[in-house]
C-alpha cells in the first residue's frame, strides 16, 4: 500500500492491490479533502456533495506519474485539465477532472466544463458525474476540438464529449471511432 499525502491532510491517494500485477490507476482510491472546485462549493456543483478535489499532479506521487523519468499521462496525452473553447464560443472554457464524496459518503469520479470569462468566477457548463470505487480519470483533446474522458491511461475506456449546435449543449457521442 502507497499513499500520498495532501499537506495538512489524510492521504489523497492509496493503493488497495500490488503494483507490479497491476496498474497504480485500477487499485488507486482517492479521498477528495477540499469543500470547492476552482472557487465553485461542491454543494453548487450538485446538491448531495460535501467534498470534491481535482485532480493535480502534485497531489499523486511522482513515482506513480513518471515511469522511467518521463511523464506518463503527457506521453499518453492526457491530463487532468485541458483548456479550450470547447463549444466554438469567444469564452475559454478548461475542463477538469476529480473525485467527489456525497455527504452520506458515497464517492466518485467527476468531470466539469468551466466558462472562465476574464475577471469573473468560473461557471459551470457541463457536469458528469459517476458513483465508483474506481475514481481516476484523465482527459485528452480528440478531433475537431471534442474531449474525451478516459477511466484509465492504457485501456479502451473513454467517453467523448462534444458540443452539439442544435441543442445548444454538451452531450456524449457513441463510441463508434478512435477519438
Amino acid at each position: 500500500m502507497t499513499a500520498a499525502q495532501a499537506p495538512g491532510q489524510q492521504a489523497f491517494v492509496t493503493l488497495n492491490g500490488n503494483l507490479k500485477t497491476e496498474a497504480w490507476w485500477v487499485i488507486a482510491d482517492f479521498q477528495p479533502f477540499t469543500t470547492e472546485v476552482r472557487g465553485i462549493p461542491a454543494s453548487q456543483i450538485r446538491k448531495s456533495w460535501c467534498k470534491a478535489t481535482e485532480f493535480r499532479k502534485d497531489l499523486i506521487p511522482k513515482e506513480l506519474m513518471f515511469e522511467n523519468g518521463a511523464d506518463a499521462m503527457k506521453g499518453a496525452g492526457m491530463s487532468f485539465a485541458i483548456e479550450g473553447r470547447f463549444d466554438g464560443g469567444a469564452t475559454k472554457q478548461i475542463a477538469v477532472v476529480g473525485v467527489f464524496q456525497e455527504c452520506a459518503g458515497q464517492k466518485g469520479r467527476f468531470m466539469l466544463v468551466l466558462d472562465q470569462p476574464d475577471g469573473e468566477k468560473p461557471r459551470i457548463r457541463f457536469v458528469d458525474a459517476v458513483r465508483t470505487n474506481r475514481q481516476f480519470a484523465a482527459l485528452s483533446k480528440g478531433k475537431g476540438g471534442k474531449l474525451v474522458l478516459w477511466g484509465c491511461m492504457e485501456c479502451d475506456g473513454y467517453s467523448v464529449l462534444k458540443w452539439d449546435r442544435k441543442k445548444n449543449r454538451f452531450g456524449w457521442e457513441p463510441q463508434a471511432e478512435e477519438p
